[in-house]
């Protein structure tokens, strides 16, 4: 799928970068399922799911959506997520497997105070928001699709 033009300017922050194009590049980062809301203003949070974005992609992880992170945004595959753990994570659970899917919710988006690798109460609730958001199942409990979701994008898709 090919990107529509990038019309400058960057968008960076700080200071807060605001416009047409900021929602559109919003708007399509929510349609590869992260979680952003797109209001139209490139502020913190805008940057830091530029920025996880681009190392997930291997480009330079600047925080600004100039030419090549645009592009990105429509044409790059989606990532590819390690292998699920054989048991589902669930309140009680954990160890590494816990910690891997704590970071990586994290960085897109569902923020986790406290990334110990404990599967507790406010790992319960992140997972029901990104479950609702991304249209599963709300469990609460990361199975093999819930795990998936943290890692997949959907395919980019025309904004």
């Amino acid at each position: 799928m090919s990107a529509p033009p990038f019309q400058p300017p960057l968008m960076k922050y700080p200071p807060i970068t605001r416009g047409p194009g900021v929602q559109r590049w919003q708007q399509q980062m929510r349609a590869r399922g992260w979680n952003i809301a797109p209001d139209g203003e490139y502020g913190p949070i805008s940057r830091r799911v530029c920025q996880n974005f681009q190392r997930e992609h291997y480009l330079d992880p600047d925080g600004v959506v100039g030419p090549i992170t645009w592009r990105a945004a429509w044409e790059a595959p989606g990532t590819v997520p390690p292998p699920a753990p054989p048991d589902v994570l669930q309140v009680g659970s954990y160890g590494e497997a816990v910690r891997t899917w704590e970071k990586q919710v994290d960085s897109r988006g569902w923020t986790i105070r406290n990334i110990d690798g404990a599967y507790d109460e406010e790992t319960a609730d992140v997972c029901r928001s990104m479950q609702s958001a991304l249209g599963l199942p709300v469990t609460g409990r990361v199975d093999y699709r819930t795990w998936d979701a943290a890692w997949r994008e959907r395919a980019a898709i025309p904004a």
